[in-house]
């Protein structure tokens, strides 16, 4: 639920900075002190749930501010886009009206309140996709920043493994728990950086644009759960239950994952269910399987086996891709 926000954060201004990105003076101090915010949300979500929630919520808010206050901006200075910039100008601002009054309502209505609030903000674009011709968006562009989110996230799965394997003395077991969370979360940028046209699906129709869009909350929250498994299924090979059962959060990131991968691509021209999407919903549900049986299996284990899934996975889509760039016509 906290990546909610977090996810729609980056969206919110990937989009801003693809339509009006002028790399001035204000937009880069305003772009600075974005960052600083988000840095802010970041040191916010542990506690974001129990007793933060003040700083949470107010680290937040001045990112949606900083946003409302750059869409102003398009708003004085791009007439042809000041019916979008209204339109994102009115829906964010409610947003944070909702955003500061939870601050005032007790649990667990205050929750309501944050999930009434990113409806506002995750229903915006669904009208403005339509007004999109006064500020169009670049179609190389949003598969990069959407792309570049995803290597973010994977970046934190190695992480992970580092931070797993920091305060832990080397053995067999745990060297062959980190390994196979690496292997796994190279599996996974293979699949979605070798065998996606991201930029097809953003110029394909309005439907497809918005199916990559959102569908990328399951991708990247999926990567984000998974590499917290990987670390939890390091420390389980230390003495101690403690961790024990920890190998369906492994599991079900990489469910979550490869279903969102498998949408993304029937966005993808020619919009069919071919095998590429049959293979991506065949390893969700094989992750589900494991995170079912989780309590039966050692988190090693169910991490070795989704390694071996998403390897088999990338081993038949090289093959096949091979196969078909080879019965291609050359051309002299």
């Amino acid at each position: 639920m906290l990546f909610l926000p977090v996810f729609w954060a980056w969206a919110g201004f990937t989009f801003y900075a693809t339509r009006f990105d002028t790399d001035d003076l204000v937009y880069r101090l305003l772009t600075l002190l974005g960052m600083f915010a988000v840095a802010a949300l970041a040191s916010a979500v542990p506690d974001a749930l129990h007793g933060g929630q003040r700083r949470f919520v107010l680290a937040y808010v001045v990112v949606r501010v900083i946003l409302i206050l750059l869409y102003v901006r398009a708003y004085r200075h791009v007439e042809a886009a000041r019916r979008l910039a209204g339109w994102f100008i009115f829906m964010f601002s409610t947003a944070v009206v909702l955003w500061l009054v939870s601050l005032a309502v007790p649990s667990p209505w205050r929750y309501v309140l944050w999930g009434l609030a990113l409806a506002f903000e995750y229903t915006a674009p669904i009208r403005a996709w339509r007004m999109i011709r006064g500020a169009p968006v670049h179609p190389a562009h949003i598969p990069e920043r959407f792309g570049l989110l995803v290597i973010i996230v994977l970046g934190e799965a190695v992480i992970a493994v580092v931070l797993g394997t920091a305060t832990e003395s080397w053995t067999a077991a745990s060297s062959a728990a980190a390994f196979g969370g690496f292997v796994a979360a190279a599996s996974i940028w293979w699949l979605y950086f070798g065998f996606l046209d991201a930029s097809a699906a953003v110029t394909r129709n309005v439907l497809a644009g918005m199916t990559f869009v959102y569908s990328h909350y399951f991708v990247a929250a999926g990567i984000a759960a998974f590499g917290v498994g990987v670390r939890l299924a390091i420390l389980s090979v230390a003495p101690g239950p403690r961790y024990d059962d920890s190998g369906w959060i492994a599991a079900l990131g990489v469910t979550v994952c490869m279903a969102g991968l498998a949408v993304v691509q029937l966005a993808t021209p020619p919009t069919l269910f071919d095998v590429d999407v049959a293979l991506r919903l065949a390893t969700a549900a094989f992750a589900g399987v494991l995170a079912v049986l989780s309590s039966q299996l050692s988190p090693v284990l169910v991490l070795w086996l989704l390694a071996v899934a998403l390897v088999a996975q990338v081993a038949f889509e090289v093959a096949r891709h091979e196969l078909h760039s080879l019965r291609m016509p050359r051309i002299l």
